[in-house]
C-alpha cells in the first residue's frame, strides 16, 4: 500500500468528518420523523401487501442503524448503538400504548429488531472477512 501524502491525509480526514456530520444531522431528522409518524393519528399508510406495517418498521430501523453506524463509526460502541436502537423501538411502542388513537404491538418491536439485524449482520460479516483477508 502506498503511503499517503500529508495533504491526502488531511483531505481524507476532512471527508470523514464531513460524512460523519451529515450522517448525524440525518440521524436527528430521521429520529424526529419516526417519532412524528409514531405519534400522529394517521401515519403514512403501509404498502399494499401483507405485513406492510412490519416492512415499514424494518426499513425505518435499517435506515436508523445505517445512520447510527455512519454517525458513530467506532466499532467499540457497537453494543451501545444496538441498545440505543432497541431502546428507541421500545420507547415508540410505549409511547403508542399511551395514545388513544395508536396501539403498541410486540411484533412491531420484533420488526424493528429485524431491521437492525438486517444492517448489522452483513456489516459485521464484511468486517470479519476483510480482517481475515488482510492477514
Amino acid at each position: 500500500m502506498i503511503p499517503l501524502s500529508p495533504s491526502e491525509k488531511i483531505t481524507r480526514e476532512y471527508n470523514r468528518l464531513w460524512i460523519i456530520s451529515i450522517a448525524r444531522i440525518s440521524l436527528v431528522f430521521a429520529i424526529c420523523f419516526i417519532l412524528y409518524e409514531a405519534a400522529i393519528p394517521h401515519p403514512i399508510p403501509p404498502p399494499r401487501m401483507d405485513l406492510g406495517d412490519k416492512v415499514l418498521h424494518a426499513a425505518a430501523f435499517f435506515t436508523l442503524t445505517a445512520l447510527t453506524e455512519l454517525s458513530f463509526p467506532s466499532s467499540k460502541f457497537l453494543l451501545w448503538k444496538v441498545l440505543f436502537l432497541m431502546g428507541f423501538g421500545l420507547f415508540i411502542e410505549w409511547l403508542q400504548s399511551l395514545l388513544p388513537w395508536r396501539s403498541a404491538d410486540a411484533s412491531d418491536f420484533l420488526a424493528d429488531c429485524i431491521g437492525i439485524a438486517a444492517f448489522l449482520v452483513p456489516m459485521l460479516l464484511t468486517r470479519f472477512v476483510l480482517r481475515f483477508v488482510k492477514r
